[in-house]
């Protein structure tokens, strides 16, 4: 570590390409880990599960999946999606 630390703040150019190349292979990773959690990767769950009421209503904006499951209504149950 010593040699290389040496040899990167003696040679001013190959620090600066060095820590260039560091930030872009991060910059890269950072917009591909947050690109699967926005995109179509990431898949938003919204669910009624174990309910026992009069009825129930499901409201979601944007992309997703309702899920009603081991539930009991009376009533009616309504699932809204917008987007």
């Amino acid at each position: 570590m010593n040699v290389a630390t040496g040899m990167l703040t003696q040679n001013w150019t190959a620090a600066w390409w060095a820590a260039t190349a560091v930030l872009v292979t991060l910059a890269a990773a950072f917009a591909v880990w947050q690109t699967s959690l926005d995109g179509a990767g990431a898949r938003r769950l919204q669910q009624l599960r174990g309910v026992e009421s009069r009825s129930a209503r499901q409201l979601m904006n944007g992309p997703g999946v309702q899920v009603v499951r081991d539930s009991t209504f009376e009533g009616d149950v309504t699932q809204r999606q917008d987007g």
